[in-house]
């Protein structure tokens, strides 16, 4: 909807252009922002509604994370590569990968002909972004990638040389009227980049949160690699206003010594050495310093398991009282550590 008054204060000298457009009236200089601008939208919602219910998109997206992520998982590493605008996108990712935990790297399929390829290694992965599907400088480097190396098209046009030869493809694909070229004359890159980066920075994101499951991890980790800027400066205040809370203070529970009702002298100290916790048949729990020689002994006088207090890992230890000893869980049968108050 055009806001007459907004128009209004927009002052009544422009500088005008080298080359003035057939009208300079504030109006139509706004009319172009916003025909960009809801084009952008709309192939934004398109990519929604393709991702939500398209199958063959939504397996080919799934299969890509998994090949990425498989990479990943075995010491190899993301490279991306693409050329022009495509190249500016790859290095984009690369970095929001890189500041999220997520091993990556960028390729600049030039500078890969006169060497640069010595970066790609058997266990990686690579992301050819290109909005054609054909771009020559990426059909060059076909022939000289190593042997067997998984390859990833994300395009706009899946249905093309590029998108059909690599082992699953990031699809970004618009209709014909979502195209630079029927929006405003010019193929200049505007929808076709923010296809393609949107679809990217959902892959930044799905593998962050497969590699490491839990947010406040995830926030902790993108904090400590990300200290500088205002991002760094804020993560710097959460850190230090934040209250300690169960899951950094607790003792975990795989720390925990384990014996049996009927464990004999040997077994206890074994179970008790370099521990600050033992159980005793799943039931009883105690300091391991006060950890007597019978173990059936033991288990009529400890702390009974059922009966601890549980406390989630996210809670902040100022609720809980001094010498108070609380299991931390994320439920009733999953314990992750034991925690005495101070």
């Amino acid at each position: 909807m055009r806001c007459d008054t907004c128009l209004h204060q927009i002052p009544a000298f422009l500088p005008s252009p080298i080359t003035p457009p057939a009208e300079t009236s504030p109006v139509s200089i706004l009319n172009t922002a916003v025909t960009i601008l809801r084009s952008q939208s709309l192939a934004l919602s398109h990519l929604t509604d393709l991702y939500r219910a398209d199958p063959e998109t939504q397996n080919q997206y799934v299969t890509s994370i998994q090949l990425m992520h498989n990479a990943l998982m075995t010491g190899g590493k993301i490279v991306l590569t693409g050329m022009g605008k495509s190249g500016k996108i790859a290095d984009k990712l690369g970095a929001t990968m890189n500041s999220l935990g997520i091993h990556a790297a960028t390729l600049h399929p030039c500078d890969a002909l006169h060497g640069d390829l010595g970066v790609l290694r058997p266990a990686d992965v690579l992301v050819m972004i290109t909005s054609s599907g054909n771009t020559p400088e990426l059909n060059q480097l076909l022939p000289y990638l190593p042997s067997g190396l998984p390859r990833i098209c994300l395009t706009c046009t899946p249905d093309s040389p590029l998108g059909r030869g690599s082992a699953a493809v990031l699809s970004a694909d618009l209709p014909g009227s979502l195209l630079e070229r029927e929006i405003y004359g010019v193929p200049a890159p505007t929808t076709s980049t923010t296809a393609c980066l949107a679809v990217g920075d959902a892959v930044c994101i799905t593998l962050s949160e497969i590699i490491t499951a839990e947010q406040e991890e995830r926030k902790k980790n993108f904090g400590r690699w990300h200290p500088g800027g205002a991002i760094g400066n804020d993560y710097k205040s959460e850190e230090q206003s934040a209250k300690p809370v169960f899951r950094d203070v607790m003792v975990p529970w795989v720390d925990v010594g384990s014996v049996e009702t009927d464990a004999d002298e040997l077994e206890i100290l074994r179970a008790a050495a370099g521990r600050l916790w033992v159980c005793v048949g799943n039931r009883k729990l105690f300091k391991a310093n006060e950890f007597g020689q019978s173990s059936r002994k033991a288990a009529a006088v400890g702390l009974a398991v059922d009966g601890l207090r549980r406390v989630g890992p996210n809670d902040e230890v100022s609720k809980i009282g001094r010498g108070e000893v609380v299991l931390v869980a994320k439920d009733m049968n999953n314990i992750l550590g034991v925690y005495q108050g101070m």
